[in-house]
């Protein structure tokens, strides 16, 4: 196993840690997760991870997105059982609307690029309602699993940089989630968040 895939399994695992930090504080009643939101991040998920397989055709690159993707599916069941129901915010359905528009752009153009820059802007939209939960009550969230995630990108992004061959593309979605998963945790932190 070559120094790159030893890394993106390491940032593969963390992201499980993280997953499996995020989940237990659910179970526990430290998050009660939305169900709409993670309804809507797994299927977002499910689309991001095969289109970035497609544009990036390097199975090492896509490692940690199709962790992220199982990952959030497994959430989703969690959030069933432990989340709430709540409305579909004006956020989650436009992230839903704008994957749809990115699905049918993949399909029309058959260009997973396009697609996947098309992704992203559904992953930062469907991060809007965690933001202003977490802006309105910093104890909505706990940091631990953020931090956690975050840390699993920045090994990721170092992963695709070791295996450059000149596609910037494959940078977006790990620069996407770093700053997104980012700004919750430093959210979460403020005025007593805690891990």
């Amino acid at each position: 196993m070559c120094p790159n895939e030893v890394l993106a399994t390491i940032a593969s695992l963390m992201h499980i840690v993280a997953f499996i930090v995020y989940n237990m504080q659910t179970v526990s009643g430290k998050n009660t997760p939305s169900i709409s939101t993670w309804a809507i991040w797994a299927f977002l998920s499910l689309f991001n991870v095969a289109s970035y397989w497609d544009m990036s055709g390097d199975w090492v690159k896509s490692l940690l997105p199709t962790i992220g993707s199982l990952m959030c599916i497994a959430t989703f069941f969690i959030s069933l059982c432990k989340g709430k129901f709540v409305k579909i915010s004006k956020s989650d359905f436009a992230a839903l609307c704008v994957g749809l528009v990115a699905v049918l752009v993949w399909w029309r153009y058959e260009n997973a690029t396009y697609a996947n820059l098309v992704a992203q802007v559904c992953i930062f939209i469907g991060f809007m309602p965690t933001y202003k939960s977490v802006w309105q009550n910093p104890r909505n969230e706990k940091p631990l699993a953020w931090f956690l995630w975050t840390s699993a990108y920045i090994v990721g992004i170092v992963v695709v940089l070791l295996r450059w061959n000149n596609q910037y593309q494959d940078i977006v979605y790990y620069a996407d989630c770093i700053v997104l998963h980012l700004i919750v945790a430093l959210l979460a932190l403020r005025k007593g968040g805690s891990s």
